[in-house]
């Protein structure tokens, strides 16, 4: 099969090994900005490839040491990077983040959001904070730590399309096959602002499809309208939005403004014309959970509300279309001690937005956050990363994943 860029295309569910180059060559300042500078310069947007980027930091890695692993999607536009510096042994540190982004559509762009521009005190583009600013720093943390030097692996994962529902992620998780133990702590690089998050809230994404009888306007008696029985259905969510919002668990003390389920009736769509009585009609639901809790309770809960409306259930149906689960990871485990000790947290940190490490955690890797930049700039235009948050978070790093993997 046809290679380009070191190797591109694979079967579904298989990865073409990419050979290190034996070289120790350490990475400067200027490496991680042009590093960075060039992953910017993809479009990595869900509607696009991600694999000329990919392409570019494989080749990257791989110059610098690096065994790489591709793990392709079924139709060959999308591809997770698995990368692994030092022995294959039990251990080591895992890093991870995304190389999608969001579009960068929005009015108020000052720059070309798709070139890394230098302003004052930041580095302003689309994913300079979400993420990859941190993708520019887990690749060059693998590519200057020495592998004689290492007694545990070094691995990063880079994911595609996280900002969609983590599916990227998600494939990972079913196409991994164990060919050497993957380490079982791990950073993932959200924009944090440099602090230690050891949970996170999931996000469940509901479709609920509602049937009814097309007809013409004129004669109404003739059919039956789906958008009526929908305007019931979201009655009934509405409760089931206030039931959540009264209701506490263990983790909601994290959570002060929002310390209860959100339950969020997102998209309607139905209907054709003003002279047909629709036919059909759908409503898009995004329901987020707290650290601890399970999707599958909140699911059964829409479905019960859907089904004390009265002559209704039989037409209506819910469909889940995607299910990041929450993160809670222990305030003991190792990963979260060792590195709010190194970072001199003393406080949990918790977000309500959903990463990769949710499905990561379910392959007992113990997770957490940790990045720079801050989430309140993502998806916004002239979205940044702060220069002097970029360099620490090098040097930070850099000591942190020799002092673990390090002999």
């Amino acid at each position: 099969m046809a290679q380009r860029c070191g190797s591109s295309v694979a079967p579904f569910g298989l990865a073409i090994k990419l050979s290190p180059m034996q070289t120790n060559r350490s990475i400067s300042d200027r490496d991680q900005i042009e590093l960075f500078r060039r992953l910017i310069s993809f479009d990595t947007t869900s509607a696009y490839s991600n694999v000329p980027a990919a392409d570019d930091l494989a080749n990257f890695l791989t110059d610098h040491g690096c065994l790489v692993d591709r793990f392709e999607s079924d139709d060959g536009q999308k591809v997770n990077l698995l990368a692994h510096k030092g022995p294959k042994c039990e251990g080591g540190l895992l890093l991870s983040g995304h190389l999608d982004v969001v579009p960068a559509t929005e009015d108020g762009w000052e720059s070309d959001p798709y070139t890394l521009t230098e302003l004052d005190d930041r580095y302003v583009a689309r994913g300079a904070a979400d993420m990859k600013g941190f993708v520019a720093l887990a690749a060059c943390l693998l590519g200057d730590i020495d592998a004689s030097t290492m007694s545990k692996p070094l691995v990063a994962l880079f994911t595609h399309d996280e900002e969609i529902g983590t599916l990227g992620a998600q494939q990972f998780c079913k196409q991994w096959d164990n060919r050497y133990p993957l380490p079982r702590a791990g950073i993932i690089g959200e924009p944090t602002e440099l602090r230690v998050v050891r949970m996170h809230k999931g996000h469940t994404k509901l479709r609920i499809d509602v049937r009814g009888t097309p007809a013409h306007s004129g004669y109404p008696h003739l059919g039956s309208n789906a958008i009526e029985k929908l305007g019931r259905v979201i009655v009934a969510l509405t409760a089931l939005r206030l039931e959540f919002k009264s209701q506490r668990c263990d983790t909601s003390k994290y959570y002060p403004e929002t310390p209860f389920v959100i339950l969020n009736q997102a998209v309607v769509e139905g209907g054709a014309a003003v002279n047909i009585v629709p036919g059909a009609c759908s409503l898009t639901v995004g329901i987020r959970m707290l650290p601890g809790q399970k999707s599958v309770e909140a699911i059964e809960a829409v479905r019960r509300a859907i089904r004390s409306i009265h002559d209704l259930a039989d037409d209506v149906s819910v469909t889940l279309i995607g299910d990041t689960p929450p993160l809670l990871t222990s305030v003991s485990t190792e990963i979260n001690e060792r590195l709010c000790a190194h970072v001199g947290q003393t406080e949990t940190a918790a977000v309500s937005y959903a990463s990769d490490a949710g499905p990561l955690a379910t392959m007992g890797i113990e997770c957490v956050l940790y990045g720079p930049g801050s989430i309140e700039v993502a998806h916004k235009p002239n979205e940044y990363v702060p220069k002097d948050q970029f360099q620490m978070a090098w040097e930070s790093l850099s000591k942190f994943t020799n002092e673990w993997c390090g002999l």
